[in-house]
C-alpha cells in the first residue's frame, strides 16, 4: 500500500512564495536528513513472539533499522523509457563506451557527481550477464561500472530495461551495498519535485518488488499539480537485495530523491 507523508504546506514551491525559481530537491534531501533523526527500532527484541494458539504459530515482529545516505538522485529525468545502447570498442572491466544509444536521457543528473550507494543494474542481453552501474558521462557516452571478469565485447547489446520485471520501461536497482541479504522489506523515501508549467498525470515514478510485474504492487510518486513537489514513504519487497523502479511515459522535467528510512526483517523467535 501506498502512504502518503505530503505536507503541502512544508512543500510550498518558489513559485508560490513570490520567488522566480523551482523548488529544489536539495531542499527535500534536508527534509529526509530530519526524519533520519527518529528512531525507528523502538521494538523491545527481548520480548518476541510465543507460540499462539492450538496450532503452535507465531507472530511475526517487525524489527526496522534505519539505513542513512540517498539510494540515487535524478536532477532532471529525461526521459520516459529506459536506456539501450550497443557498445563500442573494447570495453574494461570498470568501463564500457557505447553507441547507437536510445533513451540516455535517464542518466541526466542520475549520480550529479555525489557517492549514492544504490547501483542501477545494466544487461548485457548479447551475453546473458549484467554490471552495476557506478556513473555515466553522456557527454563521452562512458559508463563506468563495477569491476567486472565478464566477456564483454564490441558490438554487445546493453539496456536497463529489467530482464526479470519485463514490463516495459522497469530497470533494477541494487541495494546490497547497505541492505542485508537478511531484508524482507525496505520503507522507501521517495521525494518528487515537478518543474513543468503543464500538469500530466503520467509524470510519476512506479516502484515495484524485483519480480514479474503484478499490476496490483505497483506503487508510485506523481506530484498531483504542476511546479509542485510529493513524498511518500513506501513499503517495498526486496527480492535478492534488489527492487525495480520505471519513469513513466510523463515524465519529463521531474526531479527524484530516493532514500531508505528503514530496512525491515520479521523475527519469528
Amino acid at each position: 500500500a501506498q502512504v502518503q507523508d505530503h505536507d503541502p504546506k512544508a512543500h510550498k514551491t518558489s513559485h508560490e512564495n513570490g520567488g522566480g525559481d523551482e523548488i529544489s530537491v536539495a531542499g527535500l534531501s534536508g527534509e529526509l536528513a530530519d526524519g533520519q533523526k527518529v528512531k525507528l527500532d523502538h521494538i523491545n527484541k527481548t520480548h518476541l513472539s510465543q507460540d499462539f494458539g492450538a496450532s503452535a504459530t507465531r507472530l511475526r515482529n517487525i524489527i526496522a533499522t534505519p539505513i542513512a545516505g540517498e539510494i540515487m538522485r535524478i536532477m532532471n529525468i529525461k526521459s520516459g523509457s529506459p536506456f539501450s545502447a550497443k557498445i563500442n570498442g573494447n570495453p574494461t572491466a570498470t568501463s564500457v563506451v557505447y553507441d547507437g544509444d536510445s533513451n540516455e536521457g535517464m542518466f541526466d543528473g542520475l549520480y550529479s557527481g555525489a557517492d549514492y550507494w544504490g547501483r542501477i543494474i545494466l544487461h548485457n542481453i548479447t551475453r546473458g550477464n549484467s554490471r552495476k552501474i557506478v556513473d555515466v558521462d553522456v557527454a563521452t557516452k562512458t559508463i563506468t561500472t563495477e569491476s567486472s571478469t565478464d566477456d564483454w565485447a564490441d558490438n554487445d547489446d546493453i539496456t536497463v530495461q529489467s530482464q526479470t520485471n519485463t514490463y516495459s520501461g522497469f530497470f533494477d536497482v541494487d541495494v546490497s551495498d547497505q541492505v542485508p541479504a537478511t531484508t524482507e522489506a525496505i520503507y522507501l523515501f521517495v521525494a518528487s519535485d515537478d518543474q513543468s508549467d503543464t500538469y500530466s498525470n503520467q509524470r510519476a515514478v512506479y516502484f515495484h518488488p524485483y519480480e514479474t510485474y503484478d499490476a496490483g504492487k505497483r506503487q508510485w510518486v506523481s506530484p498531483k499539480s504542476p511546479l509542485q513537489s510529493d513524498t511518500v514513504l513506501l513499503l517495498i519487497k526486496i527480492i535478492d537485495q534488489k527492487f525495480t523502479a520505471m519513469f513513466w511515459s510523463g515524465c519529463t522535467d521531474v526531479s527524484l530523491v530516493t532514500a531508505v528510512k528503514a530496512s525491515v526483517e520479521y523475527a519469528d523467535t
